[in-house]
């Protein structure tokens, strides 16, 4: 079985409720980690960031990482601007900068990565992506048919093509146009997993403002008694990385 990542959307500044609190009590129960990725926008940059470092982050085990999810959006809505999408980047990591969270994982609101941010990823240190739904039926600002499915470094221009990037794209695991976030229920999950089940990474998301506590459970035990390896965003580049290193070597 593969590593089994979970992402969760750190959101819930923005909502009525938020569940990180039963999300970590779930991963401390099954000793599993989990990359959460704070979200920042221009439209209220350090609200997330706030409510997690007062609330969370000293809560959440050491052995978890925390990231960044970045919305690409001002008060006129979406931006495609590559300067204005660089400033947003840079002030999503000087807003967690300075509360002391430096970050190497990433994704992109509405998974909308685009060529142009990469160079600036690379430059703030982001060595992993998780921005890419391949062939999925979301598509609401960029279309990931034809991406990958297993980790990859991708093309300058097209990022839906191999190349020579350094970041690595690590996508969300998909099947028949679905995207595996866990507030689609654990059911509706099954054929997506078992779908997924010889990739060598299945990354799995949720969102801290929706409660997916009980199919997050079941979605433990369920890779676990498969023999599943639970691991975060950053630590499963690791080891991408230095698997190829190995095959490099043997070649």
């Amino acid at each position: 079985m593969p590593n089994v990542v979970f992402t969760i959307d750190c959101e819930g500044a923005h909502h009525d409720r938020c569940y990180t609190p039963d999300y970590i009590k779930v991963f401390e129960a099954e000793f599993v980690p989990a990359t959460w990725l704070v979200h920042v926008s221009l439209k209220d940059p350090s609200a997330n960031t706030n409510l997690y470092y007062h609330e969370f982050v000293h809560k959440i085990p050491s052995w978890h990482e925390m990231g960044m999810k970045v919305n690409f959006e001002n008060e006129r809505g979406y931006v495609e601007d590559p300067k204005e999408r660089a400033n947003i980047i840079w002030l999503a990591k000087d807003t967690l900068k300075s509360h002391m969270i430096k970050v190497t994982a990433f994704r992109a609101g509405a998974f909308a990565l685009l060529p142009s941010d990469i160079p600036y990823l690379e430059e703030i240190g982001i060595v992993v992506d998780s921005s890419v739904i391949p062939d999925a039926d979301y598509k609401m600002f960029v279309d990931w048919h034809g991406a990958p499915h297993e980790p990859y470094h991708s093309d300058k221009s097209d990022l839906k093509k191999e190349g020579n990037n350094r970041v690595l794209h690590i996508p969300v695991a998909t099947h028949n146009g679905q995207h595996g976030y866990l507030d689609s229920g654990f059911a509706s999950l099954e054929p997506l997993f078992e779908a997924n089940k010889d990739c060598g990474v299945i990354c799995l998301g949720l969102r801290d403002y929706h409660d997916s506590v009980e199919d997050l459970q079941k979605t433990i035990r369920y890779f676990r008694d498969r023999g599943a390896h639970f691991t975060t965003l950053t630590q499963a580049a690791s080891e991408h990385y230095e698997h190829h290193e190995a095959l490099a070597g043997v070649r």
